[in-house]
């Protein structure tokens, strides 16, 4: 077995690790590296600095067309594992491998095909997710699993935390994967169920709706954690909500004061934060970050901002 890996994010280089270590990697497919600001030297994907720090031969191209699989091919390599790679493989690519053609997804499939499907489980405020390994096929996301684990979720997941789960427990999955295919004892088995669907995390999901269940702000808050961040408006400034109290279970039990509107700052409390009113309970949240300013905990963020209480938010 000889293995091309395609992947660029920081969360797919354990994969790679474990996989260099364990098994044959031949060659390393990752995005060309992004253009530095203001002329500054080009950014390497993340996997591209592992790969090269381990000595592996590293592949870029702007698209996989003729030359491009011809160069990839040069590898010797029949087996395909990619994780979050980026860009999606057409048949004549996939011919290039005599072996399986296995991708890495986040969620426990059909669940949350997609590309944030980390982002869709706190979002969606499930109480499990997961990781698949499966075929690769035409339709995204769609092919039999050969392997999955489950994880359980707490309720105060943000997606750095998830996401920092995820990367160290794919690779040990990946690794007893590929022993399964090498020893013989590898079985698939169609997905099960109807299939769920993410959607794109963009900067336009960051304005919170205060008219929302405090239930839902807490999985958004920690859903855009750490892009693009939550916010709302202070006094015309864009204030971004950083981080929230306890778990999304405990959101919104305590009721908001009558005749207090949504969005309305209610008041402080050790221990738990800053409590805001929503379209149903109490929100609390402990950082807090105005634009172009530092994130700061609650109480120096009141400190800094003492006409804060009792505010409405927008």
């Amino acid at each position: 077995m000889r293995i091309l890996f395609a992947g660029t994010p920081e969360i797919a280089v354990p994969t790679l690790r474990a996989l260099s270590e364990h098994f044959e990697v031949g060659a390393v497919l990752t995005t060309v590296d992004k253009p530095g600001s203001r002329g500054k030297t080009p950014i390497p994907s993340a996997v591209k600095e592992e790969a090269l720090r381990l000595n592996l031969p590293v592949v870029q191209v702007e698209h996989l067309k003729g030359e491009a699989r011809s160069l990839i091919a040069s590898y010797g390599c029949d087996t395909l594992v990619c994780f979050a790679y980026g860009k999606l493989f057409g048949p004549k690519f996939l011919s290039l491998f005599s072996g399986e053609k296995l991708n890495i997804h986040p969620s426990l499939l059909p669940l949350l095909r997609g590309s944030s499907p980390i982002q869709g489980a706190i979002l969606n405020q499930f109480s499990q997710t997961g990781i698949s390994v499966q075929r690769i096929e035409q339709e995204m996301d769609s092919g039999d699993l050969l392997s999955s684990v489950t994880l359980a979720l707490q309720g105060d997941e943000t997606t750095e935390s998830l996401t920092a789960l995820v990367k160290e427990r794919a690779a040990l999955l990946a690794v007893e994967s590929l022993h399964s295919l090498e020893n013989g004892t590898a079985s698939f088995t169609p997905q099960q169920g109807t299939p769920t669907y993410t959607q794109m995390i963009t900067k336009d999901m960051a304005k919170i709706d205060w008219t929302l269940p405090a239930k839902a702000i807490h999985a958004l808050v920690r859903t855009l954690y750490p892009w693009p961040k939550a916010s709302t408006l202070y006094e015309g400034q864009v204030l971004m909500i950083t981080s929230v109290y306890g778990n999304v279970q405990e959101a919104g039990l305590e009721p908001v004061p009558e005749q207090v509107g949504c969005g309305t700052v209610v008041r402080k409390e050790k221990g738990k934060g800053i409590a805001i009113a929503t379209g149903s309970g109490l929100l609390w949240v402990n950082r807090l970050q105005l634009e172009k300013r530092k994130d700061l905990d609650w109480q120096s963020f009141l400190n800094g901002n003492r006409s804060f209480l009792e505010t409405r938010l927008e």
